[in-house]
């Protein structure tokens, strides 16, 4: 009987946490921004991570039983749109990419700046994007924010930091493993 009663609480207690959470369960998923992310200790050029960012900013979409955040994050999806995150990463300065500091960090204002600036067509709901912070070859490690957004506010709800092991072959599929598997740890 006691073991009932305390299964019981500890349901209870479950229940009124997801219900007070921030996050709703169906989200809407605008991509991976890569548009304030660094490289460290790289030998490819900025050009070379441009295109490799847009490239896996895609590749989540074409692989999606792959890459859907939604699993990992056990969270609905109900709207895939890249397009407010893409075109951001295409406007992104190669120059300003590679840095010589493995300490480089994203702040709260700068993703709540960049979660502002998105061109998104809903008008409610909980938003999600993926911030990619630090690729560091050194360490063979790509860091990122989870970010879930209010869509009408624009107002962050939520970061959770998270990190990958890269691996894979070729620039783009090594850091999208970083990706992967920094999802694949948050289960």
């Amino acid at each position: 009987m006691k073991k009932i009663l305390a299964f019981a609480v500890a349901m209870m207690a479950l229940t009124t946490a997801t219900a007070q959470s921030p996050v709703n369960r169906n989200v809407n998923y605008y991509g991976v921004a890569f548009s304030r992310t660094k490289v460290f200790g790289a030998t490819e050029t900025g050009w070379d991570f441009k295109a490799a960012f847009i490239r896996i900013n895609s590749l989540v979409l074409s692989e999606w039983s792959k890459y859907n955040p939604g699993y990992f994050l056990h969270k609905n999806i109900d709207v895939r749109d890249i397009s407010p995150t893409a075109s951001r990463n295409e406007e992104i300065d190669p120059s300003e990419i590679i840095t010589v500091s493995s300490r480089y960090a994203i702040d709260d204002d700068d993703i709540a700046e960049m979660v502002r600036s998105y061109d998104i067509a809903e008008e409610e709901g909980t938003g999600l994007v993926i911030v990619g912070t630090l690729f560091d070859k050194t360490l063979v490690t790509g860091n990122f924010v989870v970010v879930y957004f209010d869509i009408a506010s624009r107002e962050v709800l939520d970061c959770i930091p998270i990190a990958g092991k890269a691996r894979g072959f070729g620039l783009r599929n090594y850091w999208a493993g970083a990706l992967y598997n920094a999802l694949r740890g948050i289960r």
